[in-house]
C-alpha cells in the first residue's frame, strides 16, 4: 500500500514539474496584464481616440484651376487607401508608436524595481523562457492594440458610409495591405526595440520610454516640416532610400499625396465633363493602392531585424542582480 502511494505521488510530482517554462512565463505575464486596470484604460482610450481621429478626417479636395473642365469641391475619405496613407503616419500610428514603449519596456526590469528579481532567478526557470515569455506577451498585446486600430478604421468607415453621401466603404484588401505594411510592421519594430533596450538597460527604462516616444514624434514631425519646406525649393527631395525605410511612414505618405492628386487631376481633366463624373473618378482613384513595392518590403524587413535585437537582449541578460546594476 505504501509502495503504491509513493509511486503515485512520484508520478504526480513529475507531471506537475513537466517543463513548459515558456508557457508558464507567458501565463504569468498575461495574468498580470489582465489584472492591470491602467492597461485596459489605455487600450480603451486608444480605441476611442483612434475612432475620433478617423471620424474627423475628411480631407478637403479642390479642382478649380484653368485646366479643369469642371470645377470640383469634395473630400478624400479618411478610410480610403489615399486617405489612410495620408492620415495614419501623423495621426493614429503616431499615437500607437508613442504608446508602445510603455507596454513593452518594463517586461524584465519590472521585477528588478519590485525587488522580486532574486526570487525568480533563484528558481529553475530557464533564462531564455523568462525573457522570451515576457517579450511575446508584450508583443501579443501590442498587436492587439494594432488590431484595435484596424477595428476603428473599419467601424468608423462603415458608419461614415451609412451617414455621409459619396463616402466609400473601406476596401478590405487595400486596408489590410496598409495595416500590415505600416501599422503591424511599426508595432513589431517599436515593441521589440522597447523591450530590448529595457532589458539591456533595466535601470534606465523610464529614459528608454521617453527617448523612444520623443524619437517617434520627432521622426514624424521633422519629415513633415522638411518636406513642407522643400516643396518651395526647386529640385529638392529626400533620398528615396530614406523615404522607403522610414519606419514612421511619414515620408512615403507625403510623397503619395502628390502622386494621388496628380493621378486624379489628370483623369478628371481628360474624362470628366460633369461633377458626377469627377466624383466617380475620385472614388476610383482614392480606393486604388499605388506604388507599395518601394516601402512595403523594407518595413517588413525592419520588423524582422528588430527580432534580432530581442535575441541579443536575451543572450546578454544576466541572472545576477549585480550584473544588472
Amino acid at each position: 500500500m505504501t509502495s503504491t502511494t509513493l509511486t503515485s505521488t512520484g508520478k504526480l510530482t513529475r507531471a506537475i514539474e513537466r517543463p513548459r517554462p515558456l508557457t508558464r512565463v507567458m501565463a504569468w505575464e498575461l495574468r498580470r496584464f489582465r489584472a492591470s486596470r491602467l492597461f485596459w484604460l489605455q487600450a480603451l482610450g486608444f480605441f476611442c481616440l483612434s475612432s475620433f481621429v478617423i471620424w474627423t478626417q475628411q480631407i478637403p479636395l479642390t479642382l478649380n484651376h484653368a485646366h479643369a473642365k469642371v470645377p470640383f469641391f469634395g473630400f478624400v475619405a479618411g478610410t480610403s487607401a489615399w486617405g489612410l496613407l495620408m492620415i495614419l503616419p501623423s495621426g493614429t500610428l503616431l499615437l500607437l508608436g508613442m504608446l508602445l514603449p510603455f507596454v513593452n519596456a518594463d517586461g524584465v526590469s519590472r521585477d528588478l524595481s519590485r525587488r522580486t528579481h532574486e526570487l525568480l532567478m533563484a528558481t529553475a526557470l530557464p533564462t531564455w523562457a523568462y525573457v522570451w515569455g515576457r517579450y511575446l506577451i508584450g508583443l501579443l498585446l501590442s498587436l492587439g492594440l494594432a488590431l484595435l486600430l484596424l477595428a476603428a478604421i473599419l467601424g468608423t468607415g462603415l458608419f461614415l458610409h451609412l451617414t455621409i453621401t459619396d463616402y466609400p466603404l473601406p476596401e478590405i484588401g487595400n486596408l489590410l495591405v496598409i495595416w500590415i505594411g505600416m501599422v503591424a510592421s511599426a508595432t513589431v519594430l517599436v515593441s521589440s526595440l522597447s523591450f530590448a533596450l529595457g532589458t539591456l538597460l533595466p535601470r534606465l527604462t523610464t529614459l528608454v520610454k521617453i527617448a523612444l516616444l520623443v524619437a517617434w514624434f520627432v521622426g514624424v514631425q521633422m519629415i513633415s516640416i522638411v518636406l513642407g519646406q522643400a516643396s518651395h525649393a526647386a529640385n529638392f527631395s529626400l533620398p528615396a532610400w530614406y523615404i522607403h525605410w522610414d519606419p514612421t511612414s511619414e515620408g512615403i505618405a507625403l510623397v503619395m499625396l502628390s502622386k494621388y492628386f496628380t493621378d486624379f487631376s489628370n483623369l478628371a481633366e481628360k474624362a470628366a465633363t460633369s461633377t458626377a463624373q469627377t466624383q466617380h473618378i475620385l472614388l476610383t482613384v482614392e480606393n486604388t493602392l499605388i506604388d507599395i513595392g518601394g516601402w512595403f518590403a523594407p518595413h517588413l524587413l525592419l520588423a524582422g531585424l528588430s527580432l534580432v535585437l530581442v535575441l541579443v537582449a536575451a543572450l546578454a541578460f544576466k541572472r545576477s542582480r549585480d550584473t544588472l546594476s
